[in-house]
């Protein structure tokens, strides 16, 4: 079981008491833990998820009212958008769908991975303002092209090149 590490603003947001949510703990799958945060924008509300252990990173926008389930099947339908975009075959993408079967929500501790968290939600706003906003900008470019940059805290290699490791696969 995975867990779908959120920031104060998402557990708000979805009324999440923060008394229960638990500790994120280690898992096996595949990408590893999963944080996510809020991101307000002029035209919507958007919620940014990184991956903990490879920082692949997406964006979702927010439609109706934020629930526990709404974000996990945003988590879902965003890792499988995501790693198709990066070109993963569809044995591989169900692999990885594997390890995200069931999610547990846990509150977000970990300051080193909050920041990251924060500079991605902050970079994906910067970058779709950039842009001339949402309605003007191409989102699946975005999330490319803000997955092929370097990272220091991955020792300057790029969260794609991180997920292709962690695969064990090169996309096509």
């Amino acid at each position: 079981m995975a867990n779908l590490i959120i920031t104060r603003a998402i557990a708000t947001r979805a009324r999440i008491k923060r008394d229960h949510l638990g500790e994120a703990r280690p898992t096996d799958a595949p990408l590893g833990n999963w944080h996510v945060t809020f991101l307000p924008m002029a035209e919507r509300n958007a919620f940014v998820y990184m991956s903990s252990r490879t920082q692949l990173s997406f964006l979702m926008l927010e439609g109706e009212r934020l629930t526990p389930e709404k974000l996990f099947i945003s988590l879902i339908r965003g890792i499988s958008l995501v790693l198709e975009l990066a070109g993963y075959p569809e044995h591989v993408r169900d692999r990885v769908m594997n390890g995200y079967r069931s999610v547990a929500f846990a509150r977000a501790s970990d300051l080193s991975q909050l920041g990251v968290l924060t500079n991605y939600a902050l970079d994906y706003e910067g970058f779709i303002e950039q842009d001339g906003g949402l309605n003007r900008c191409s989102l699946d470019q975005l999330v490319i092209d803000m997955n092929a940059r370097p990272s220091k805290k991955l020792g300057f290699s790029t969260p794609l090149e991180e997920t292709a490791k962690a695969l064990g696969v090169r996309p096509n």
